[in-house]
């Protein structure tokens, strides 16, 4: 028990260290529009037609956050790690009184899928979906194996899912796990918990429509905006060709699969459901974890996202973070059953050098990744972009990429007044009757590489617009300013 917590609390310390020292920075797309919308609801601002306020769990914690701290990273990053620890403490839950080395190795395959380390600290859903998807998995998995938490796993379960549909919509990738446990339950005449999990879920998603309603004037607004945002995109494989959508099945799946660690884990699943048929030993208990791997990775390849059009989900590594826990737990599970066939002496110094082995192997990619984000120096990043709203002059407007002017705007807390941070495309057209002295182009190399700007395209774009740039002394080592005049 004693050796549980200390693994436990270093684990979490990891986290916190890992956002301390090698904290990425922001993409400046869609965490920045969360962090807008978050700061907009700290306001009493809602917009119904933006389908991304439905993902209104992340929103709500991290204006509470912005609420008591301010805009800043801090804030910014405190849900996502108090999420995280959370997941960490349910390892803790499932492992508690058993050997510490599985809540270590559980804990190592959760960070050696390296995008939940890196996710842990971002202004994005996807860890808040597989915090709480993994909350309602557990509560299941208890269910099945403790018959005396039957009646409550079944409560539990959906107050957890219901959550997770609150943070957002990708939580319906877990419907065909679900769907297995459900048809398998009937087969076995078990129906307390889905007795208790249909009954609560309809109350929730009931109450949820009204809700919705009151607010919006229609229970189906989140599906509206979803429908009327809707555009061509690299994933919407139910308007792209069929070779596109075969390619997503096979090369692309085979590419998120080894590059977003789950290779070891339908390893370890395999390979446990071949010593089970071997061995004779397939019973209910025995497969249920290896079995849930293999259902979750055929709902991450053909699983639809879409409830009116075939369309799998876009392989981003993130949209899948909530089977990673799951997964974790389950490959763990698998290997203790085969380490107990095979009666292996788990305090052995061979058996601990393989598990110290094991674990260097799959953090490896998750420390490459934090040593690369730190070379971003995102701190400096941060500190021009703070010295230049501190040192424009008042009624200065800013011109750079969108990852700027959302930089900007997010740095400047998302105030209104000077000075304005604007996307360069939105420039209008030389008037050489007017010269505004206090319009300025911002360049800065972290911004506009992820904006996928070339060092000439944000000053190409100006020259087209009939303008010249003129040097100014707000330029530093770190980030460019020039005044935007006309000839």
């Amino acid at each position: 028990m004693k050796a549980n917590v200390v693994v436990l609390i270093v684990a979490f310390l990891a986290l916190v260290l890992h956002h301390a020292f090698f904290f990425y920075g922001h993409f400046g797309f869609d965490d920045l529009h969360y962090a807008r919308l978050a700061h907009d609801l700290t306001s009493g601002v809602f917009d119904p037609d933006n389908p991304y306020s439905y993902r209104i769990l992340p929103l709500a914690l991290i204006a509470l956050s912005y609420s008591v701290f301010g805009v800043n990273d801090l804030a910014s990053a405190l849900p996502a790690l108090l999420c995280s620890g959370g997941i960490l403490y349910l390892f803790y839950l499932t492992f508690r009184g058993e050997a510490w080395w599985k809540l270590l190795l559980c804990i190592g395959f959760y960070f050696g899928m390296k995008w939940n380390v890196f996710y842990s600290d971002k202004l994005m859903p996807d860890i808040f979906v597989s915090g709480f998807a993994f909350a309602g998995w557990v509560a299941y998995e208890r269910g099945r194996q403790l018959p005396s938490f039957g009646r409550w796993a079944g409560v539990l379960a959906a107050l957890a899912l219901f959550a997770a549909f609150n943070a957002k919509g990708t939580i319906i990738l877990l419907a065909p796990i679900f769907l297995g446990y459900f048809l398998w339950d009937v087969l076995s005449k078990r129906w307390m918990f889905w007795r208790n999990f249909l009954v609560v879920t309809s109350v929730l998603l009931g109450a949820y429509l009204l809700v919705i309603y009151s607010f919006t004037g229609s229970p189906f607004s989140r599906f509206t905006a979803i429908t009327s945002n809707h555009y061509l995109n690299p994933c919407s494989y139910d308007s792209l060709p069929w070779a596109t959508l075969i390619d997503r099945w096979t090369t692309g799946f085979w590419q998120l699969f080894t590059g977003a660690g789950l290779l070891i884990h339908l390893a370890v699943a395999v390979v446990t459901l071949v010593v089970l048929r071997y061995r004779r030993s397939a019973n209910a208990r025995n497969l249920f974890y290896p079995l849930t791997v293999v259902l979750g990775l055929l709902s991450v390849n053909f699983m639809t996202i879409s409830l009116t059009s075939y369309n799998p989900i876009c392989l981003d590594p993130r949209h899948i973070l909530l089977f990673s826990p799951i997964f974790a737990v389950c490959s763990v599970r698998s290997l203790s059953l085969l380490t107990g066939f095979r009666r292996i002496a788990t305090n052995s110094s061979t058996f601990l050098l393989a598990i110290g082995l094991l674990l260097t192997g799959l953090c490896t990619p998750t420390v490459q990744q934090a040593i690369y984000g730190r070379t971003l120096e995102y701190a400096e990043v941060k500190r021009s972009f703070q010295q230049l709203i501190g040192e424009a002059p008042k009624g200065s407007v800013l011109y750079g990429s969108e990852v700027t002017r959302n930089l900007g705007d997010y740095f400047n807390g998302f105030q209104t007044g000077s000075p304005v941070f604007r996307n360069v495309a939105d420039l209008p057209k030389c008037a050489t009757e007017v010269t505004d002295d206090q319009t300025y182009l911002v360049r800065n190399w972290y911004a506009d590489w992820h904006a996928s700007h070339g060092s000439g395209e944000l000053a190409k774009r100006v020259q087209e617009q009939e303008y010249r740039l003129v040097p100014t002394p707000l330029t530093t080592d770190r980030i460019g300013v020039e005044r935007i005049a006309c000839p």
